[in-house]
């Protein structure tokens, strides 16, 4: 009696601990920032970005079918003056901005005029003016005029969920009056987006309460016992306030992947419970926590914590808090489970499982069907994973029904998609060789996107000033080609025109491409032009910025999870190795584990479909998970040989005694993964797909696959000659 109320109390006192933290904890307010790498490369680059230029974190405004009026531009006017005074925002850029410098030519008058103080006889001269000149053509106005576009630097301070409410509360009445223009003012950008993410991630939350419940009815559904039930609930909740604790005693927020990891936490906890609900049922004895569950409980929380860990192997925060996460909540689980499931249960008189199920003897009687089985799956995971690949798209994680997704999918018609600095380090920035020098790049990146690619550069703002003092250019653009005029011609211009492009040392020079792809496929294949580029012409630089860094980490995690599978596989094996101190034990246990996840991806590569955060995350996590069932599995085989029994006969009979308790928490883990269908997150869909494939494959592995495994791989002890039984 004593060693139960002394173990029930520690785990209420770690209950109250972790009750403690979860108080503290708070969504992310800028979740797409947990997503930037953390390598003192990288981060030096970025840091000297910033030490240079404006912020790359902002937003975009939109002007639609307003520019064209003489009203619509006074309100294009009047909207970013407002923006440009608010203290979140370090500056605008628009036709209306003080930056928006337009030359204009009279006689043997050369003006470098603002766009905003030069008279237009009306509203169609000012669109045609504006989509006519190079650098405003798709940068500032659409080709058509129709739409134009006022870009919102931050402060370097912002955070994108404050700096997103306080844009929409300072575009709403000017949103309105566009409307009764018959126009439309649209708010989106990266910042815009990653907040709207982080509200999805608060909904999403709420979800939470919803797989509790359905678990709660299921473990109630197959063991009839409402002390169960209850004792399910009770390690549910232990397990959610140790995982939401320890990110709030860290000051961790809560993002897109920690807020995954704790839908996974519920039914693997409940998993749990219904394991040491099948262990008491089994014993003969009333022992606070059964002999034979030692072992595999252990054993089944060690390799999961495990399969969480191998998560972590990627330069992504938030997938290493994943990881973290992850690793403490299995951890809760395993420990509630012997200090208050076992203590709890083995008290509970006439515990039973009120599902039944039959056991197959065919994987016995006809192992060739099974390997058959077997062969089917090894050709899928063989030729799916060859043709598997990555593609990472952060605009993905949002669907096309929400409204911030729409917006920036619109006006990706006009300005791109995402903004992407390439920085170029050069000795003198003023000597415009090194600008002719890249000109070629640029022409070759129009040409391989000739729709909806846009790179903003100041070479066209000096051509125009130049071709204007040239006269006689034509419709040729003329480049400086001295130092001398060059530096004369930058002296037109104000230092606000100057310092998106080029920094006060002279020592960087910015180009800015609109990207018209959200995957880092496209990203990868661009990357790989630009460098192979930068390298031939013995140029230094690199995309730098926060776009940069989600695609760089996103295509990263992908195959790092890959790695991650396989670095979790020899530390499981040598786990199941230590255990069972016998080889083909360990193979077997390694093989039809790993096998489930293998060929889940494999159905993803013959389909054609590539891996994205949400599925790539299975494939080191999933192996944690489906080796908890036949972890128990194994483990009693080799408990039951050893009590004399053969392989074949040991192997029916642990399939016969585990049989409900597997097929249970199959059904179990399976409806909780369901759930995640309901999210707005659509990385937790691609999850929850792959991981229901995998769990029904894994079923068909412990039942079907691994008893004829076992009997053709797996000797009788006793049949072996005395001599070689006593070495």
């Amino acid at each position: 009696m004593g060693g139960r109320i002394g173990a029930i109390g520690a785990f209420v006192a770690i209950f109250v601990v972790a009750a403690v933290g979860a108080t503290r904890l708070q969504v992310s307010a800028d979740a797409a920032e947990a997503m930037l790498p953390t390598d003192p490369e990288t981060v030096a680059q970025y840091d000297d970005f910033l030490s240079r230029f404006p912020s790359d974190q902002g937003a975009l405004v939109v002007f639609e079918n307003l520019l064209c009026s003489k009203a619509g531009w006074e309100l294009i006017v009047r909207t970013e003056s407002a923006f440009s005074n608010h203290p979140f925002i370090d500056r605008t850029i628009s036709l209306a901005s003080p930056s928006a410098r337009y030359v204009v030519q009279e006689g043997d008058v050369v003006d470098l005029s603002r766009f905003a103080d030069i008279p237009f006889d009306s509203g169609s001269a000012r669109c045609a003016a504006a989509a006519s000149y190079p650098p405003f053509a798709n940068v500032l106005v659409a080709d058509d005029g129709y739409a134009t576009a006022m870009f919102l630097v931050a402060a370097g301070d912002s955070d994108a969920t404050a700096f997103s409410a306080e844009l929409k509360a300072l575009a709403a009445p000017f949103m309105q009056e566009a409307e009764a223009l018959e126009g439309r003012i649209i708010l989106t950008g990266e910042a815009v987006m990653s907040a709207a993410l982080s509200e999805v991630v608060a909904r999403d939350s709420v979800l939470i309460g919803g797989v509790l419940l359905i678990m709660l009815a299921l473990v109630y559904f197959a063991t009839r016992a409402i002390s169960t039930t209850c004792v399910s609930l009770a390690l549910n909740i232990f397990v959610l306030a140790v995982a939401y604790g320890s990110l709030g005693w860290l000051g961790i927020g809560l993002t897109p992947s920690t807020s995954l990891v704790v839908f996974l936490l519920v039914p693997l906890s409940s998993a749990f419970v219904i394991h040491a609900h099948g262990y008491v049922v089994r014993s003969e004895s009333k022992a606070l926590i059964p002999r034979e569950a030692i072992i595999p409980c252990t054993l089944a929380g060690l390799s999961t914590a495990m399969g969480f860990a191998c998560t972590g192997l990627t330069p992504a925060p938030d997938i290493q808090t994943l990881a973290l996460v992850g690793v403490i909540g299995i951890a809760a689980g395993t420990t509630g489970v012997f200090l208050f499931v076992f203590p709890v249960l083995s008290s509970v008189s006439d515990l039973r499982f009120a599902l039944a199920f039959s056991v197959p003897r065919w994987p016995i009687l006809r192992p060739g069907i099974s390997m058959m089985m077997l062969v089917l799956f090894v050709l899928v995971s063989a030729v799916g994973l060859f043709r598997l690949s990555v593609q990472y798209e952060p605009s993905n994680y949002l669907p096309l029904t929400n409204p911030s997704r729409a917006d920036f999918e619109d006006v990706s018609r006009w300005f791109g998609r995402m903004n992407l600095p390439l920085m170029i380090e050069t000795e003198n920035a003023e000597d415009p060789q090194t600008w002719i020098e890249l000109k070629p790049l640029i022409d070759t990146l129009y040409q391989k996107y000739p729709t909806g690619f846009q790179a903003t550069w100041f070479y066209d703002h000096l051509s125009e000033v130049s071709q204007a003092m040239t006269r006689g250019g034509g419709d040729t653009v003329v480049f400086p080609t001295d130092s001398d005029l060059f530096q004369q011609l930058l002296l037109w211009f104000d230092p606000e025109d100057l310092e998106l492009y080029l920094d006060d040392s002279k020592e960087r020079i910015v180009v800015l491409f609109q990207l018209p792809f959200l995957g880092s496929d496209d990203y990868y294949e661009m990357k790989q032009i630009v460098y192979d580029f930068l390298q031939d012409n013995d140029i230094k630089g690199y995309f730098v910025g926060r776009v940069s860094s989600f695609f760089e980490t996103g295509h990263r995690i992908g195959y790092d999870n890959l790695k991650g599978l396989a670095i979790g596989a020899v530390l499981i094996f040598g786990l199941l190795l230590a255990l069972f101190r016998s080889l083909p034990m360990a193979l077997i246990g390694i093989f039809i584990n790993a096998l489930p996840v293998l060929t889940s991806l494999g159905i993803l590569g013959l389909l054609g479909i590539p891996i994205d955060m949400g599925s790539s995350m299975v494939t080191a996590m999933a192996f944690g998970i489906v080796l908890d069932d036949s972890t128990h599995l194994l483990v009693r085989v080799q408990q039951l040989m050893k009590a004399a029994y053969d392989p074949t006969t040991a192997v029916l009979r642990a399939v016969r005694e585990l049989i409900a308790p597997i097929m249970t928490t199959t059904l179990v883990v399976c409806a909780g993964f369901m759930v995640l269908f309901a999210a707005e997150m659509r990385p937790f869909h691609d999850f929850a797909m792959l991981m229901l494939a995998t769990m029904f494959t894994a079923l068909i592995a412990d039942v079907v696959i691994l008893p004829a495994l076992v009997r053709r791989f797996i000797k009788d002890p006793l049949s072996e000659p005395v001599a070689a039984r006593s070495l």
